[in-house]
């Protein structure tokens, strides 16, 4: 079954595409699987390293420099136990 993304808005002249539910709650479950097999140990060296990829496909260092501010503002306190 081929899926199609729900929505596309502009943002200052940049078109953006976003995930609906099904896609979102997809992409979710593959990170927290290939979190959780990376290790505790390896954890934010596997992000960071995701987080450049996903930047090179983007493409466009002012919408990435933008988003890793955006990411850092109002970061919860995690709630789950370990």
């Amino acid at each position: 079954m081929s899926r199609t993304c729900s929505a596309t808005t502009e943002t200052s002249g940049d078109e953006v595409t976003k995930f609906d539910d099904l896609q979102r709650d997809e992409v979710y479950r593959a990170l927290c699987l290939a979190i959780t097999e990376a290790g505790q140990d390896r954890e934010s060296l596997y992000l960071a390293r995701l987080a450049l990829l996903l930047a090179e496909q983007v493409g466009d260092a002012r919408r990435c420099l933008t988003a890793i501010a955006e990411a850092g503002r109002g970061l919860p306190t995690p709630s789950m136990s370990r």
